[in-house]
């Protein structure tokens, strides 16, 4: 018969190390290409050295100088990244347990189909926390003049909502509503539906602003935390005295074209010493690069990436439309210069006794949580570019 020892056993040996792999590939292509690495970590931060410019090592004398020139190594700063704590969970009950006491495979079955859905969300979070900046705000209320519904609520953007994703409300710095479920998102009318609606002596207002659940101020800091004008630091170094530490960045104010496109390249390449190998930009801004190309009467190339991604190619470098990618915004990017620092890779969290598989207090189920402490870093902030204000076509 089946304890919960021998699934404990079945998630540690078994489980885990498929778990990790499919979290870390399949989500985009940034998401893949960019290291997954546990140098350097510090206690509850991540240091991370960053250098730039060249060595003023090196000189040219006339023959009769005897006067070597001084090592004078790269600029160099160092950065300060804390780890953020990341969750996944899994609830199995008691029922499902006992129904497959006597079958291996039935409990292999339960399992698998609650990790895969664990699997597809983390995939989903850890990419959408590449693309903000750390503050876990997802939208806000809209104007809700004329509007009846207790449910269903127009809101500033949907990219950043998924159904079943759970949300707490907030009015200025005051928590109004917590775990609230999402049931679904209208991305043509700009809605999204809770799946129990707020209550009649409590109605939501517009600015109300929407969060991930329990995660204001704690997701990953992604690339747009490189470009926040919220602070003049980016992980304690200073972003308008230290030139190296600020991404390179532009205001397009028009529609795209290749010109402006090579010229903001020109601009990056000239900055930071670097060549981008990936251009990621929202799927408006691709579907207005397609039709510049094609009124232009100008072939359109793809590329095929690992992991099976199929994306369009600008000079060579492919071009991906990512759905939580800010909107009119494009992003040139050195993969290779942008890395998840982490204290270790996923790890299931163990109780008091060493078990996996834990009993729920009051409640006929058990719990397994996966953990990880981890944040994203662009270890070249200057190669990172983004170009902006960029209107439709």
């Amino acid at each position: 018969m089946l304890s919960v020892n021998t699934i404990d056993d079945i998630l540690k040996t078994f489980y885990l190390d498929v778990v990790a792999k499919q979290i870390n590939c399949g989500a985009s292509p940034l998401y893949d290409m960019i290291e997954k690495s546990s140098v350097n970590v510090d206690g509850k931060n991540a240091t991370v050295p960053v250098y730039y410019g060249i060595s003023g090592g090196l000189m040219t004398t006339n023959d009769d100088s005897v006067e070597l020139p001084a090592s004078n190594p790269c600029l160099r700063t160092t950065l300060e990244v804390p780890l953020r704590n990341v969750y996944g969970v899994i609830d199995i009950t008691d029922k499902a347990l006992r129904v497959c006491k006597d079958n291996a495979e039935g409990v292999i079955n339960v399992l698998g189909n609650e990790i895969q859905a664990m699997i597809n969300s983390a995939r989903h979070s850890l990419n959408r926390m590449l693309w903000t900046t750390g503050k876990g705000l997802l939208g806000t209320i809209s104007d809700l003049t004329g509007h009846t519904s207790r449910a269903l609520f127009p809101v500033s953007s949907t990219t950043q909502f998924t159904p079943g994703m759970t949300v707490d409300v907030y009015r200025g710095s005051t928590k109004v509503y917590e775990a609230k479920r999402i049931g679904a998102v209208l991305v043509d009318e700009g809605q999204i539906m809770f799946t129990t609606p707020v209550a009649s002596d409590n109605p939501l207002q517009a600015g109300d602003l929407i969060y991930a659940h329990n995660s204001r101020s704690t997701e990953l800091q992604g690339i747009p935390y490189l470009f926040t004008t919220d602070d003049d630091y980016y992980f304690g170094a200073n972003k308008k005295t230290n030139a190296g530490m600020a991404g390179t960045s532009r205001s397009l104010n028009g529609a795209l074209t290749t010109e402006a496109m090579q010229d903001f390249l020109d601009l990056l390449e000239t900055r930071s010493d670097t060549t981008p190998d990936l251009i990621v930009c929202d799927k408006a801004l691709r579907r207005d690069y397609i039709s510049y190309l094609q009124s232009n009467r100008t072939n359109i190339d793809y590329l095929n990436l690992d992991g099976g991604f199929r994306t369009l190619s600008y000079n060579g470098i492919p071009l991906y439309g990512e759905k939580y990618c800010p909107s009119g915004e494009m992003f040139f990017l050195s993969t290779d210069n942008i890395k998840m620092v982490q204290l270790c890779d996923w790890e299931w969290l163990e109780g008091n006794n060493g078990t996996i598989l834990n009993r729920l207090d009051n409640k006929a189920a058990y719990q397994a949580v996966l953990v990880k402490y981890a944040n994203y870093v662009a270890t070249v902030p200057n190669s990172v570019g983004r170009l902006y204000n960029v209107t439709n076509g």
